[in-house]
């Protein structure tokens, strides 16, 4: 949380004093050299990033809205951040759809009702995974369910068993990225089902965060697992014909644009200049300098990133006015290319300022 060290999960709650707000709390989760977030503190951060891309992604697949999410380095592989991230990708979703009248006002709704009742290590001590209440919270919002409400708790309630069920099905331990990915798949069924309300889903979800698990990945238990997925992918890059190969890269440069880049081009990627003086200028006067993973002194130095690029021998550079778009965009991207063969792709991501990725 602080340190870096494993945690330590409390049989009984105890007084703790947040380490970065100094507040007076009662918790059930600390590290071992006595260092405790509250809730609020822990959340702070992300929840900043989670909030942003839901009021502002175009994209109307919730599995792909919350691939993007969870992408940020600065997102703890556990917690109850993925709450956020399955309410905030969920309600995204169905605005863009636009058969509902939901706006971002909704959505901050979602997240106050979410935050009453998702509480990071609770799923363990209660039986009740924050992501539940967190759908639950986007059904009423659609349905008007409130106390002494008929059908519409009732269909809240059936969206929250649903989504409960499926959770179930993968503990074991817990993983609150493979709750995320269930949890929406079973909330978009039932939304078809119940409202008519189609919502494009992402099928065959890679995990690359296996290795992170701090409690041990369940691998092939899971169903978002690599190896429950490698016999449906297509062979890499030394196999494929350059025909193949050609066409692959096209589809890439198309999707791009069809998703909002304006432009988007293949490059060499010997052609991508790496210098010293773009961390200088972060180190002197960047207001986001020790910030976040993205930024200095966290972000990867040149010499390194001119290693890694070296690995590589084509990129695709996207151009347009948003970064925050192109971000989303090439993230997409990169899960599209792994699923085509290009286990390799890396997606470079641009700041709000914009211009342009690979």
């Amino acid at each position: 949380m602080v340190c870096g060290s494993s945690l330590e999960y409390l049989d009984q709650t105890i007084e703790m004093t947040c380490t970065c707000c100094q507040k007076a709390d009662h918790g059930h989760i600390r590290c071992p050299n006595g260092h405790y977030l509250c809730e609020a503190c822990h959340n702070k951060d992300s929840l900043n990033v989670i909030e942003e891309i839901a009021l502002g992604t175009k994209l109307n697949d919730p599995v792909e809205i919350a691939e993007v999410m969870m992408s940020h380095p600065g997102l703890p592989m556990l917690g109850c951040n993925h709450a956020y991230i399955a309410a905030g990708a969920l309600m995204a979703a169905i605005r863009n759809e636009g058969s509902r009248k939901i706006i971002n006002e909704h959505i901050k709704e979602v997240f106050i009702r979410t935050g009453k009742q998702a509480h990071g290590g609770y799923c363990g001590l209660t039986g009740v995974c924050g992501i539940v209440p967190a759908i639950g919270a986007c059904f009423a919002i659609l349905t008007g369910s409130k106390c002494g409400k008929d059908e519409e708790q009732k269909t809240t309630m059936e969206a929250v068993t649903r989504v409960s069920r499926a959770i179930t099905e993968l503990t074991g331990p817990s993983c609150c990225k493979a709750y995320v990915r269930s949890s929406l798949e079973t909330a978009g069924d039932y939304l078809k089902e119940r409202f008519g309300i189609p919502l494009p889903m992402i099928k065959g979800t890679i995990c690359n965060y296996s290795h992170r698990h701090p409690h041990g990945c369940r691998e092939v238990k899971c169903p978002y697992f690599p190896a429950k997925t490698e016999e449906s992918i297509p062979s890499s890059g030394s196999s494929m014909g350059l025909k193949e190969e050609k066409d692959m890269e096209q589809h890439l440069l198309k999707r791009g644009l069809e998703l909002g880049a304006d432009k988007a081009k293949i490059i060499s990627a010997d052609t991508i200049a790496v210098e010293e003086w773009v961390r200088w200028k972060c180190l002197y006067g960047c207001a986001l300098y020790e910030k976040d993973a993205c930024h200095p002194p966290f972000a990867p130095d040149a010499e390194s990133t001119k290693k890694v690029v070296k690995e590589y021998h084509k990129a695709i550079l996207l151009k347009g006015g948003k970064g925050k778009l192109l971000t989303d965009i090439a993230v997409q991207l990169e899960g599209e290319a792994y699923h085509m063969g290009y286990y390799k792709a890396f997606a470079l991501t641009s700041l709000s300022s914009g211009g342009g990725t690979a």
